[in-house]
C-alpha cells in the first residue's frame, strides 16, 4: 500500500493521507483508483499519440 501512497503524493494529492487511510479499508475503492489511474493514464497517452499524427 505504500507505493500507492508515495504516486499520489507525487501526484500532489494534498490529501493522500486520508485517502489512503480510507483505501486500506476498502478494496472496492482501491480498485476505483487503480482503475481511474489507469484509464487517465490511456487518455493522456492517447491524445500524446493522436497529437504526433498531426
Amino acid at each position: 500500500m505504500d507505493f500507492i501512497v508515495n504516486i499520489l503524493m507525487a501526484l500532489g494529492l494534498v490529501p493522500a493521507k486520508d485517502l489512503s487511510d480510507s483505501m486500506k479499508q476498502s478494496k472496492t475503492l482501491t480498485v476505483m483508483v487503480i482503475v481511474g489511474i489507469i484509464f487517465f493514464g490511456g487518455l493522456a497517452l492517447f491524445l500524446y499519440k493522436m497529437a504526433g499524427v498531426q
